[in-house]
């Protein structure tokens, strides 16, 4: 079992305000949002978590989703800059409490950390309606890593699409992203059906995925992880995954 600092933050009071295309938005049920997230922090307590907690921002609706925030990579955190000015107010407490872990670095407008995927082989950025070439251009700058942009064809961000599950495996819903770049790697194909499946958060040979999905679970399984599902229905519908909810610090 890995070991791991997850950075997570409780959905607000006006958590049913948040940015979301889903059709059943209006449907969000604030006091069961809350039992949903302390069941992910259990899991990520779980599966080796060590726990740190933010107080929930009561003004902005979005900031359970702290993975949008930042990217950690070694020893920096990357303070993303939202497009959303509902949202750019999220990140400076966040950076509080990285910043007594991390060297901090701000990158250039606009990023979401939703679009940034990595991997041994490279990072693959998103290029969807929330990240852009320049953010990317710039990151590029500060990692001595191979960057590779990916376009989101359908859906919020890269990672509402493809996750990376560890062994050359991705998760991955091929019609929502072009998925050219992805030829060198095992794919566990998800159908559109089960679009929401395709967001799990990998922690060693541990996956964190949402319930309700058993084909997915089963294909999971066969490529030699242990799964442990939540369910995920109010963040679903404030168009949020599993992996928005956390930030990991190795």
């Amino acid at each position: 079992m890995q070991s791991f600092t997850a950075l997570v933050r409780p959905p607000g009071a006006c958590f049913l305000q948040a940015i979301s295309g889903h059709p059943q938005k209006k449907g969000i049920d604030q006091p069961k949002a809350l039992i949903q997230h302390q069941s992910y922090v259990d899991a990520l307590k779980q599966v080796g978590g060590k726990i740190l907690s933010l107080p929930p921002e009561d003004l902005l609706p979005d900031s359970t989703f702290v993975e949008d925030t930042a990217f950690v990579f070694g020893e920096t955190a990357f303070l993303c800059s939202a497009k959303e000015e509902t949202r750019r107010n999220e990140v400076e407490s966040v950076a509080k409490a990285l910043n007594d872990h991390l060297k901090i670095v701000n990158l250039e407008p606009y990023i979401d950390g939703g679009d940034i995927l990595n991997t041994p082989q490279a990072l693959y950025i998103g290029l969807s309606t929330r990240s852009n070439e320049r953010a990317i251009q710039f990151l590029s700058q500060k990692i001595g890593k191979k960057i590779i942009s990916v376009p989101v064809v359908k859906g919020l961000h890269l990672k509402s699409a493809v996750s990376y599950l560890g062994n050359n495996v991705l998760l991955i819903d091929p019609e929502r992203v072009e998925n050219g770049a992805f030829k060198n790697f095992q794919w566990i194909e998800v159908e559109e059906k089960d679009s929401y499946a395709a967001n799990c958060l990998a922690l060693g040979n541990q996956i964190i995925m949402p319930a309700g999905f058993p084909t997915i679970r089963e294909k999971i399984i066969q490529h030699g992880f242990e799964t442990v599902e939540l369910e995920m229905s109010e963040f679903e519908k404030a168009d949020g995954g599993v992996t928005c909810l956390s930030i990991i610090l190795p």
